[in-house]
């Protein structure tokens, strides 16, 4: 039999029966899980607003810093944008002056650097948006340069490396030497011509010397010529120096080289002599630029003292006969 409980009411002031039945203790159960899950709502809701308080508070943070870096890279690539152009200007104004070589196309410069309307479209609406796309477009700026500069310096190692091997090949001394020579016949210019007893041009310098005196190659390049088919110049070398020269030597005892050979300044291609129309042994220099005659006076500085060119420009100069 069950017990019966009682339970003292302070209202009545009298002592009530205690209903146990399984509805009245469902229902105080309800009432407990109610309480509980109550509270645990509001300590998840207390709990979550310090969380996203906190985390508020971090991402700001984090927002911050990272302006700071967007900033400070932002200068730096300023400056090296700056560092860039002062490159770009001694390209212009020494490096490529120095070989006669024409400024790096502005256009060639600037490309890419056209605007595309969609390419900082992912960046719209981000925090700090104007920062980060002034700072891209930076860095576009940065990279289409120094592509552009790079390509302008491969064009100038290419020119150095011409001119190391033009100035290989430019004619620029004796073709016999001094211990050989015995005297500058005959410079460029008009001279009474020894055999027709006319003013005639004289398409070079004369060398006098003893016959089977080496003449040597005044400059790198290739013999084109080594024959005496050529009225009045007698045996005769011509050499392609490439780079619009070439050079003669006429009246040679004997030929050194063939047809085709490649040969370097200074080395033995004829030796002296008196054959076609001439006076006396001696060899005809001539220097010829893009096919016209130059006076060769001015291309003999490799192998002179400034006192010595300076005498053979006198002695050149002088309103002889050639030979």
């Amino acid at each position: 039999m069950s017990k019966t409980k009682y339970k003292y009411n302070p209202s009545t002031l009298s002592y009530d029966e205690v209903d146990n039945s399984w509805r009245s203790k469902l229902k105080k159960i309800s009432y407990h899980l109610i309480s509980g899950l109550v509270f645990s709502v509001i300590i998840i809701m207390l709990s979550y607003a310090s969380i996203k308080k906190r985390g508020q508070n971090e991402g700001a943070k984090e927002l911050e810093i990272t302006k700071l870096e967007l900033e400070e890279a932002k200068k730096k690539l300023e400056f090296d944008i700056k560092v860039l152009a002062d490159i770009e200007k001694r390209d212009t104004e020494i490096y490529r002056a120095l070989f006669n070589a024409d400024p790096y196309p502005v256009y060639k410069r600037k490309l890419g650097t056209g605007g595309n309307a969609n390419k900082y479209k992912d960046i719209e609406g981000l925090t700090h948006e104007y920062l980060i796309k002034e700072t891209s477009q930076l860095v576009d700026q940065f990279e289409t340069a120094l592509v552009a500069q790079s390509k302008s310096f491969d064009e100038i190692v290419s020119l150095v490396k011409r001119k190391e091997e033009m100035l290989r090949c430019i004619p620029s001394i004796q073709p016999i030497s001094n211990k050989d020579l015995t005297r500058l016949a005959s410079g460029f210019g008009m001279r009474m011509h020894p055999v027709h007893g006319i003013l005639k041009m004289h398409a070079g310098l004369d060398f006098t010397g003893n016959i089977g005196v080496n003449i040597y190659a005044t400059g790198d390049g290739t013999v084109i010529r080594a024959d005496n088919k050529m009225r009045g110049y007698g045996n005769l070398v011509i050499i392609d120096h490439g780079f619009g020269y070439e050079t003669r030597y006429a009246h040679c005892s004997a030929f050194k080289v063939k047809v085709g050979q490649k040969v370097k300044r200074g080395d033995l291609i004829a030796l002296l002599g008196n054959t076609g129309v001439s006076t006396g042994p001696h060899v005809h220099y001539e220097v010829r630029k893009n096919g016209n005659p130059v006076n060769p006076i001015h291309y003999l500085f490799n192998d002179l003292t400034p006192d010595e060119y300076q005498k053979v420009i006198e002695i050149a100069s002088r309103p002889t006969s050639s030979m």
